[in-house]
C-alpha cells in the first residue's frame, strides 16, 4: 500500500482469480456491503475526486453501500484523492497490475466474487463518471430486487469538456426487442449512430459469471449486446431515473476513436450479434 493509505489500517491478503493482493479499508464493515460499486482508476486523481463525490451523495441502498477501488498501475496522487474520502464512504482499496479496461473491469468483479461475500450487486461506475441523480444507484438496486434479476442496465447523459450534451442514451425497454438491439449496433458498425448502446450503465449479481472480453474497443458494449441478446428475461431495464453521466473526453476513449480498431470492434460486435439472434430465431 503507499503511505496515503497507511491510515486505512491493516492490510488483508485477497485472493482474486489466483493472485493475492494487499487491500485496506476505510472501516471494518465496508467488506460486508451488499452493495459494491466497483471504480477503477488509472492516472485519473482529478476526475476520480469528482466520481467519489458523486457517490457519496447517493441515497443509501438497502443493505449498506461499500466503495471497492482498484487502481491499475497509476502514477499520480489518485491515492490522496481517495483518503480524502476515508471519512465519507466506506471505502475497500488495493492497487493491482491489469494493463487494460477489461481485465480491471474483470478483477473487481473478482474481487467482489472472492473477498466480498455479502455483496448482492455491484455496480460499475467509470473513474472519471458520475452518477447522475442522488437516487440512480439505489433505483437500480430497487429495480433488481424487485424483479429477481441478475442484471440492470441503465441509461446515461453524455459530457464532454465539462459540459453536459444535449443528446443522451436513454434505457428504454426497446433494448429487450432484438430487432432493436440489432439496429443500434448496425448504426454503431457503420459510424452513423447518434446514440450508442448504453453500456456503461450496468449492475451485475456477483458470481453470475459474466466478464467483459478481452477486446481492443468497446468491450462494454459487447457485455450489453450479450446480455440484451442471450439473457435478457434475467434482467431489467432502468428507464428512469438515468444512470450515470458519461465522460466522452476520458484517454481510453479518445485514443479508441482514433484508432482503426474503434469501428473494427464495432463491426466484429454487430457480426456476433447477427449470429446470435439468427442462433435464437428471434428478430422481434
Amino acid at each position: 500500500m503507499t503511505p496515503e493509505l497507511a491510515g486505512f489500517g491493516r492490510a488483508r491478503t485477497v485472493s482474486v482469480s489466483g493472485a493475492l493482493v494487499a487491500a485496506v479499508a476505510s472501516e471494518p464493515h465496508a467488506w460486508n456491503s451488499e452493495v459494491v460499486v466497483a471504480v477503477n482508476v488509472h492516472d485519473q486523481a482529478g476526475p476520480l475526486a469528482r466520481c467519489l463525490e458523486s457517490i457519496a451523495r447517493q441515497e443509501r441502498p438497502t443493505g449498506g453501500l461499500g466503495i471497492l477501488v482498484i487502481d491499475d498501475g497509476s502514477s499520480d496522487d489518485w491515492a490522496v484523492t481517495v483518503g480524502r474520502f476515508r471519512q465519507q464512504l466506506p471505502l475497500v482499496v488495493c492497487r493491482m497490475q491489469c494493463g487494460s479496461p477489461s481485465r480491471a473491469r474483470n478483477a473487481a468483479l473478482s474481487f467482489v466474487d472472492e473477498a466480498m461475500r455479502n455483496a448482492r450487486w455491484v455496480a460499475r461506475l467509470d473513474a472519471d463518471d458520475c452518477f447522475s441523480t442522488a437516487h440512480s444507484l439505489a433505483a437500480a438496486c430497487e429495480l433488481g430486487d424487485r424483479r429477481d434479476a441478475h442484471w440492470v442496465l441503465g441509461g446515461n447523459r453524455l459530457v464532454q469538456d465539462g459540459r453536459l450534451l444535449e443528446r443522451a442514451n436513454p434505457a428504454t425497454d426497446a433494448l429487450l426487442q432484438p430487432a432493436h438491439v440489432l439496429s443500434v449496433l448496425r448504426s454503431m458498425a457503420e459510424g452513423t449512430a447518434g446514440n450508442e448502446l448504453p453500456s456503461c450503465n450496468l449492475l451485475l449479481r456477483p458470481r453470475a459469471g459474466w466478464r467483459y472480453p478481452e477486446v481492443g474497443s468497446a468491450e462494454d458494449h459487447w457485455l450489453v449486446a450479450d446480455l440484451l441478446l442471450n439473457h435478457a428475461p434475467s434482467g431489467a431495464v432502468l428507464t428512469d431515473p438515468l444512470y450515470c453521466d458519461y465522460n466522452l473526453g476520458g484517454d481510453v476513449t479518445a485514443a479508441n476513436r482514433r484508432s482503426e480498431r474503434y469501428i473494427a470492434s464495432r463491426q466484429a460486435l454487430f457480426a456476433q450479434a447477427q449470429a446470435w439472434v439468427a442462433r435464437q430465431g428471434d428478430v422481434r
